[in-house]
């Protein structure tokens, strides 16, 4: 992409591509993001320029092209270097292309199609690891095979992606019907559908579940795309869709000496309009209240909500046995487990939506807006 014309004209600089794209920026911002090491540490990709000692209007002695318009050079008043920026770079912030979603909704159809791997490529083959770290990004939802019934196992392949973040319940979880916490989970009772720690003020991204041992019955998996229950409610609901986008729900989780406590709306979106994440968790609900019109708002929307991801229609079962294991996305899909007999041993923990996002990135090579 080459520019074709630049020219400045009260603090701005104005420019178009040859293919027609047309932006403009103000020259504070061009200083601002100018990637000379004196302006940015190339050691640490830190700023290093005290932004807002510039001038309000830093002053440029000349702006020339250079490679046939794959490059803008700027010369300042008052500094000894130049700032140079690809024209890639300038049209990425200049005119933003439209985005799509980097997920695909699924309802019950996903069934036995949720995309499974081999425990020993995760651990030895970064390709492999890629391929699984792009599934859950579409789906959200992956599964595990030929696993060692071995916590240790369970530690490689959360690491194998980042730290395993600590939580109330520890750092690796080694868990059964112990009551240990005061949380079903630590019971043999059934779960409904639930994201987890909602009372946290950063939920965790990711959450491994591993097998170690199972010798009874019952104990289901299901999980529901959470994204499509809020695609499903915007559609035909926009009122309601945006009730749930608006008000903030108070959670919690106690047990003595511990008292967490966090709000969050159910469903967030990003920037661009696309689901982020959802938070949703009816059994760690805390009291809050509302004025009577959003209250009722409220309770048919978050009914709603609750009726799509109990649907049979939008939910995937899975039984973990000893040697399988489930990954899944905490900030989209929702999941429950029904009650069970015998003993059941599972090991797990949850590693940050930022670290999986940062192995993904760093796997496939991209460098998101630094320029070549």
């Amino acid at each position: 992409m080459r520019i074709q014309s630049a020219r400045q004209s009260e603090g701005r600089v104005y420019l178009t591509w040859k293919n027609g794209d047309a932006a403009d920026f103000s020259l504070f911002w061009l200083r601002d993001h100018c990637q000379h090491p004196a302006s940015l540490d190339p050691a640490t990709m830190q700023r290093s320029v005290a932004t807002f000692s510039l001038p309000a209007v830093p002053e440029v002695t000349e702006i020339k092209m250079s490679d046939d318009g794959m490059e803008l050079i700027f010369k300042w008043k008052s500094e000894e270097f130049v700032s140079t920026f690809t024209s890639k770079f300038l049209h990425q912030f200049g005119v933003p292309a439209p985005t799509t979603p980097d997920y695909e909704l699924w309802d019950a159809k996903l069934g036995s199609n949720i995309a499974d791997f081999e425990y020993d490529a995760m651990i030895k083959d970064d390709d492999a690891l890629l391929k699984m770290l792009e599934a859950i990004q579409r789906k959200g939802i992956v599964t595990f095979s030929n696993m060692p019934s071995d916590i240790e196992a369970t530690r490689a392949l959360l690491t194998r992606v980042a730290y395993i973040r600590d939580s109330v319940f520890g750092s690796l979880w080694d868990f059964s019907s112990n009551q240990e916490h005061s949380d079903s989970a630590y019971t043999s009772q059934s779960i409904g559908l639930h994201t987890d720690s909602t009372y946290c003020v950063d939920p965790p991204g990711m959450q491994l579940l591993h097998c170690l041992a199972f010798d009874g019955e019952g104990a289901f998996n299901q999980f529901s795309d959470g994204f499509m229950a809020a695609q499903v409610i915007r559609r035909e609901n926009p009122e309601a869709y945006e009730c749930l986008k608006s008000v903030i729900v108070s959670s919690h989780y106690i047990e003595p000496g511990i008292h967490l406590c966090a709000e969050h709306p159910v469903v967030t979106e990003d920037a661009d309009g696309h689901f982020k994440q959802i938070c949703f968790n009816n059994y760690d609900r805390s009291p809050f209240k509302l004025d009577k019109d959003k209250e009722a708002l409220f309770y048919q929307a978050y009914g709603r909500f609750f009726e799509l991801v109990n649907d049979p229609a939008y939910q995937v079962q899975l039984q973990l046995r000893p040697g399988r294991a489930v990954w899944f996305d905490n900030w989209r899909v929702l999941h429950s487990r029904t009650a069970f007999s015998g003993f059941r041993h599972l090991a797990g923990g949850y590693t940050n939506k930022e670290d999986f996002m940062s192995k993904l990135i760093t796997l496939k090579g991209e460098k998101l807006w630094l320029q070549a």
